[in-house]
This record gives C-alpha cells, sequence and structure tokens, in this order.
C-alpha cells in the first residue's frame, strides 16, 4: 500500500492508566498494521522529547488517561500530533485514547468525539456483536464495548454495538479538510485477544485503507486468524470457571466439570474477564492482570512452581494483593520458596487463579469459587 511507515504511538505514564496494557496491546495492534504497511513504534515521552512526526504516511495513537488522577499537561504530546495532522498526515486512535487529554478540547474537536466522564462507560468485557457499516459483515469480538461515547456531528459512523436496544459508536471517520489529514476512532482493542478476531482486524484495515485513500476494491483478501497456540506446549490444563477464575491443573486432568461460557481460547491465551493465562511454549503458562504481566506458573516433577512476587500463604491460598491474584490450592499444599516464589506440592495438584483489582473482590470471588464447587452436578450446567 505504501513504502512509508505507520508511526504507533504508545501512551506511558501520565498518557496511560492502571487498566490497560497498552504495550501488549500495542504489539497486536503493530501486528496487524504490518499486514498492511511497515511500521515505526515510539512512546509517548519521545513524542514530548521531540521525536519527528512528519515522515509518517499514518499516525496510530494506542494511549489513555488516568480518570482517577488529575489530568496530565497535554501540550508536550498533544501539539505534535495536532502539527502532524495539520500538515496532513491521517491519525487513527483506538480505544481508551478516546480518554486521553481530557483537559484540552483540542483532542477530542481532532477525534471527533470522546469518553465522557460520568456519562461513558463499559458493560463487563465479554463477547459481543459489532455491527460494522458495508462492506464489512458483523463479527464476534471479546473486548470491552464502549457504551455512551460523544461522537461530533461531522463524524461519520464505521461501527456500532447494541446494549439493552440501544446502539452505540464503537467506531467513525472524520474526512480531512483543508490539507489537514483525516482522522478515525476504533474503541476496539482492550486486549490483545481482540485483536485476535479477524473482524476486528478487518475493521482495522478498513480504517487504515480509508484515511490512506484507498478503494476498497483495492484491499486484499483478509488474512486468517493467527494459528490457536500452535507452538504452546500443553503441560498443564486450563479452564475459566467463571468471570476471573481460571482453574489450572496437570495434562490430562479433569480440570472442570462445565466451562464458563463468556471467555476467550485460541489454545494461546485464555481470557476471563481481566484476567488472562498464557501458555507459553517454553511449557507453564504466564499470568496477566489488565493487559499486565504479574507472574508465571511451571509443572514440575514435585508439583507447580508459582512465581509471583510479593505472594505470601494464607492457609489455602497464595495471595499477591498488589498483583490483585490470589491463588486457591484445591489440592496440593504450598511451600513457601521465598521472594514470591511458592511450590505447590503434589503429584495430583489443582489450583484457582482468582483475579480481583480489590482484597473485597478477591476475597467475594473466593467464596463464589467455593459456591460453585459445592453446586450440584445437575446444577453446574445450568450455570455455564
Amino acid at each position: 500500500m505504501t513504502d512509508r511507515p505507520a508511526l504507533l504511538i504508545t501512551g506511558v505514564g501520565a498518557h496511560a492508566d492502571p487498566w490497560h496494557g497498552l504495550a501488549a496491546t500495542g504489539t497486536a495492534l503493530a501486528s496487524v498494521l504490518e499486514e498492511r504497511m511497515p511500521v515505526r513504534r515510539i512512546d509517548t515521552d519521545e513524542v514530548a522529547g521531540g521525536a519527528a512526526l512528519t515522515d509518517a504516511a499514518l499516525i496510530v495513537v494506542n494511549i489513555s488517561g488516568d480518570l482517577a488522577t488529575d489530568a496530565a499537561a497535554a501540550s508536550a504530546v498533544l501539539d505534535p500530533l495536532l502539527e502532524a495532522v495539520a500538515s496532513g498526515i491521517p491519525l487513527l486512535a483506538v480505544h481508551s485514547s478516546s480518554l486521553a487529554f481530557r483537559d484540552d478540547p483540542r483532542w477530542a474537536e481532532l477525534l471527533g468525539g470522546r469518553w465522557v466522564p460520568g456519562v461513558t462507560m463499559h458493560p463487563q468485557i465479554g463477547w459481543s456483536l459489532v455491527q460494522p457499516t458495508a462492506p464489512l459483515a458483523p463479527f464476534r469480538v471479546y473486548d470491552e464495548r464502549y457504551s455512551h461515547l460523544e461522537i461530533g456531528a461531522e463524524s461519520a459512523l464505521r461501527a456500532i454495538h447494541t446494549d439493552d436496544g440501544l446502539t452505540h459508536p464503537l467506531a467513525w471517520a472524520r474526512q480531512g479538510t483543508a490539507g489537514h489529514g483525516a482522522v478515525a476512532y476504533s474503541a476496539l482493542g482492550h486486549g490483545a485477544e481482540a485483536y485476535r478476531s479477524a473482524g476486528t482486524r478487518a475493521l482495522v484495515h478498513a480504517l487504515v485503507d480509508e484515511l490512506l485513500g484507498a478503494e476498497p476494491a483495492e484491499r486484499p483478501p483478509l488474512s486468517p486468524s493467527p494459528p490457536p497456540g500452535a507452538d504452546a506446549r500443553t503441560d498443564l490444563e486450563a479452564a475459566a470457571l467463571d468471570y476471573e477464575l481460571i482453574a489450572l491443573a496437570p495434562r490430562g486432568t479433569a480440570v472442570a466439570s462445565t466451562r464458563f461460557t463468556d471467555r476467550f481460547d485460541d489454545g494461546e491465551l485464555l481470557a476471563s474477564g481481566y484476567l488472562l493465562v498464557e501458555r507459553l511454549p517454553t511449557g507453564g503458562a504466564a499470568l496477566h492482570s489488565h493487559g499486565r504481566e504479574v507472574g508465571r506458573v511451571s509443572p514440575v516433577a514435585r508439583g507447580l512452581r508459582v512465581d509471583l512476587p510479593g505472594a505470601e500463604i494464607d492457609g489455602r491460598m497464595l495471595r499477591a494483593a498488589d498483583a490483585g491474584i490470589v491463588l486457591v490450592a484445591e489440592a496440593g499444599e504450598w511451600q513457601s520458596s521465598g521472594d514470591g516464589s511458592a511450590m505447590l506440592l503434589g503429584d495430583a495438584w489443582r489450583v484457582v487463579v482468582v483475579h480481583g483489582p480489590a482484597s473485597a473482590k478477591l476475597d467475594n470471588r473466593v467464596r463464589l469459587l467455593d459456591d460453585l464447587r459445592a453446586l450440584p452436578e445437575t446444577q453446574k450446567e445450568q450455570h455455564a
């Protein structure tokens, strides 16, 4: 399509937040963009430091802003972005970028819409139907569904979703005027798993093609979804039991009689809510909270080794409150190895990873786990 690169800008520091793993989603988004054009990656600190933007064919912004803190000064990053678009370079923003620069109305004006604090929200993350405009077909994706976003009169809808009978914008585009570059926004892309959806990738491709002026007929066929964990070793079993509850056990063990249906699992990534288990090619798995790796588990000769910084044994639980993770042993006994490492001893070990951003939620989900395990077999299928 073009030899000039897409410049992918990832938010760091004040232009990030605790709830989005922007480094991970940036890597996933880069792989989608690379199906169209070369990609160069920088972060917001580099933009503020004077990194050149004008050699790019397209600027892609994957940033955020923490609504729980005072708004960060925008000008050091926003001014160069505005200047680049004013010079004719198109811009694509994704997901939490609509939360950025909330102290500066120029960003919402450029973007053609915004997240409105106290109004905009999203239902619990999970599977949903995205309804794009033609020629793209509707598709399902495991992602957040931003709802009640404010959209400007000059923004043309490119995708919506429907919740409780109301439609909500998920993607839009604005034509460039008077030498300015065009601008588009997609609310999809909370986690890396969202970009495993062929539909999400097709929507990104369509927005890129529109921004660069490519006709739909010139668009190459959609690439297939990435293969589901072909290189991941299956030395453990993993199953989602409920929202943010994932059970692990030795390979070949029946880990759950029923499985939670509102989960993402492609053989490599298993996501339930904001808890993600990544099966690793070297064996074992990485544990991710809100897109950030917080620990690892590895089956060994005597049981399961757990590396989870800050974790402490509390009876049947290995608790790492700062990471928002509790591992509940259902079979086996914990033995501390020091410095956040522990062993779950026993050939038939079994553990449930519980996730929650606050101690109260962790405790409530541990209680939910106990009640799920106590369900009569005849009712477990109904729960799933």
